[in-house]
């Protein structure tokens, strides 16, 4: 693609002269060989909250109060919770997707299971805002939006992130086992850099566990359910 020349008749005549995007080295192959599989899995988590949100509203509250460890509904039980518990709790709900993710990398059909944990985990948001907000409506809404949302932004970035190397390190195990592609020297390289990985992953979710734990306290006990 060719830069582009715009001129403004002026006194000066100034001229200015928008950047030539291939010699910046931002050609549509990159983009797709860098933010394609991570944009994959953005895709999938929103096909996921769109179902979640959509199905929400048949489950019923006995069945969500069962399925609390995986998303926030029963808000009264919570917020008789230590400080300690609340950032416990918050912890573990992540924890599952990332140990997921941890176990489908290291098989060689990871590559199938990963992309739909990142739905999984989109589908589980929609479900939980949908029950929110169809048991304490505007209420809900504040609450979900001032203490459930911004972790769960968080911990989107830093799944889809890990995930995106769980992608890879399942697709390297296939190739050595039905290819021979790798060997298994740089396989080990690759497992070395994938746990540094998955340190960095638990690190951020204990990060947003504790956003969690910080927005709980200063803003649950202000709404009135």
């Amino acid at each position: 693609m060719k830069g582009f020349v715009f001129t403004f008749r002026n006194n000066n005549r100034k001229v200015i002269r928008l950047p030539d995007i291939k010699q910046r080295g931002y050609d549509l192959k990159q983009l797709v060989s860098r933010f394609g599989i991570q944009s994959s899995f953005a895709a999938a988590f929103v096909i996921g909250l769109i179902v979640g949100a959509a199905t929400g509203r048949g489950f019923s509250q006995e069945t969500f109060e069962k399925l609390d460890l995986l998303f926030i509904t029963n808000i009264d039980a919570r917020l008789d919770m230590s400080v300690f518990d609340i950032f416990i709790s918050c912890f573990v709900s992540y924890f599952l997707f990332i140990f997921c993710v941890f176990l489908s990398a290291l098989s060689v059909w990871g590559f199938m299971t990963v992309p739909l944990l990142s739905a999984l985990k989109g589908f589980t948001v929609g479900l939980s805002s949908a029950f929110i907000f169809s048991q304490y409506q505007l209420a809900g809404i504040g609450f979900y939006i001032l203490v459930v949302l911004p972790g769960t932004v968080l911990f989107l970035f830093a799944l889809i992130r890990y995930a995106t190397q769980g992608f890879r390190m399942s697709l390297r195990y296939l190739r050595l086992s039905m290819f021979k592609n790798d060997t298994e020297n740089e396989l080990k390289k690759h497992l070395k850099l994938f746990l540094k990985h998955t340190m960095f992953a638990l690190l951020s979710i204990g990060a947003c566990a504790v956003t969690d734990m910080i927005l709980w306290i200063l803003f649950a006990n202000k709404f009135h359910f």
